[in-house]
């Protein structure tokens, strides 16, 4: 608040006629001296007004300068809560984008994951189809492969028919005739033959297995004719597992022996069960 000033009326000392009669000498005397006395106290009452005034003017001076500091005071807390409130926005923004950031790597391998395993899955679902393709393309080439071998063979066997039975014509009575797979996959001996180069085997003693270099024939079953037909195996002449039938037996079948051809071709069938 601003202090008022103080006006205080300028004193002046009466001016008096001076009596210039000699009798009046201490008369004008005294006049001067309260006329000096009369200008002290004015001086006095005017430096007392400018002291006084001086002291209302620090004083408001002061009060100004209160004033002033309490507001830069109340600036500074307000730039100071400003300050703070700005710095936890900052915090809080921070935190979230590494929220959100961590939220969006998280994400992201996430998707990696997902895309690995159905890159896995594909990989793995085109490595089947091709072994299937490669299995059905292998089964295909076997069965036209054996189609071929099995056409072969019934056009050998058939050139062979022909060619037995011209020989058969031309024959004399008492010869020996070998007709080589007459309408069979093995040599086969034409059972009218009179060769009797071979005798029959009986009572053999089963074995368990086949002797070196014979072949042998699994699940074999006996035909009217007297051959046997079944699947070859450990024959150069054929593939493992072919189905064959051979020609007549010279003896007769039976589970773990080895049996013999007209032609000489020797065969073990293997035990059944």
């Amino acid at each position: 608040p601003k202090i008022p000033t103080l006006n205080f009326p300028k004193v002046e000392p009466p001016k008096r006629k001076v009596d210039k009669s000699p009798n009046d000498a201490a008369k004008a005397e005294k006049i001067r001296l309260q006329e000096e006395k009369l200008a002290t106290i004015a001086e006095a009452a005017q430096k007392k007004k400018e002291q006084q005034e001086a002291v209302v003017q620090a004083k408001q001076e002061a009060a100004e300068r209160s004033a002033e500091l309490a507001r830069q005071r109340k600036e500074q807390e307000a730039e100071k809560r400003q300050a703070v409130a700005e710095a936890a926005q900052f915090k809080k923004e921070q935190q979230q984008a590494k929220k959100a950031e961590a939220a969006a790597a998280a994400q992201l391998k996430k998707e990696q994951q997902e895309a690995k395993k159905a890159e896995a899955a594909a990989a793995a679902r085109l490595k089947k189809e091709e072994l299937e393709a490669r299995k059905a393309e292998a089964a295909a080439a076997a069965q036209l492969k054996k189609d071929e071998q099995e056409a072969k063979r019934a056009e050998a066997a058939e050139a062979k028919m022909d060619q037995a039975e011209k020989s058969l014509k031309q024959a004399k009575p008492g010869m020996t005739i070998s007709l080589f797979g007459f309408g069979q996959k093995d040599s086969v001996s034409d059972s009218s033959s009179i060769s009797a180069d071979v005798p029959k085997q009986k009572n053999q003693r089963a074995l368990s297995a086949a002797p070196r270099g014979v072949p042998t024939i699994s699940n074999w079953k006996e035909n009217r004719d007297g051959s046997v037909s079944g699947f070859i195996f450990g024959s150069p002449n054929f593939e493992e597992g072919e189905s064959v039938t051979t020609s007549p037996l010279e003896n007769d079948p039976a589970d773990g022996i080895v049996v013999q051809t007209g032609s000489g071709s020797r065969y073990f069938l293997e035990p059944k069960g």
